[in-house]
């Protein structure tokens, strides 16, 4: 997504918004806002979050500011759980769902690499990959298990108008 947003530069037609996570800001990965658990409770009983879900001992939140780029037909790409696609289905038209995915062999180097995750918790996460298959006419299978320019590229080829 990082690589995708690079691309499209400061165009008002693609959208990438910050997720709101309980994880410090200094954890590492993608720039987000970062709230305490408090925080984030408190503001999604307010009606903050469009999306929100919770997974692998944190909470993550997609603004509901984002509600105005959708409205106003700008593509709003989010990273999200798998958990909320069938909320996101029942919501928001012309959804279009890339279901990226990886080997485990790949994913386990990557969580292995990044050093986020204790090996239990790595564990887990290739244990919830492998739980979960994303299907339906809306979704877009897309391997991730090359190098990463090429698969800047594909991403940001899937994001255009046209495809």
């Amino acid at each position: 997504i990082d690589g995708a947003r690079r691309a499209f530069g400061g165009s008002d037609a693609v959208v990438f918004p910050r997720r709101e996570i309980t994880r410090p800001a200094d954890a590492g990965g993608e720039d987000h806002v970062a709230v305490t658990e408090d925080q984030f409770h408190a503001r999604r009983e307010l009606g903050a979050y469009l999306l929100s879900w919770g997974a692998h001992g944190l909470w993550y939140g997609i603004p509901a500011e984002v509600g105005s780029d959708l409205e106003a037909g700008r593509a709003v790409v989010v990273n999200a759980s798998r958990s909320v696609i069938d909320e996101a289905r029942a919501r928001f038209v012309n959804l279009r769902i890339i279901s990226v995915n990886v080997d485990d062999a790949t994913l386990q180097q990557r969580l292995s690499a990044r050093g986020r995750e204790t090996p239990d918790q790595a564990a887990r996460r290739l244990e919830r990959a492998r739980a979960f298959r994303v299907e339906g006419p809306d979704v877009i299978d897309f391997p991730n298990d090359g190098p990463l320019e090429a698969a800047i590229d594909r991403f940001t080829g899937l994001l255009q108008p046209d495809c």
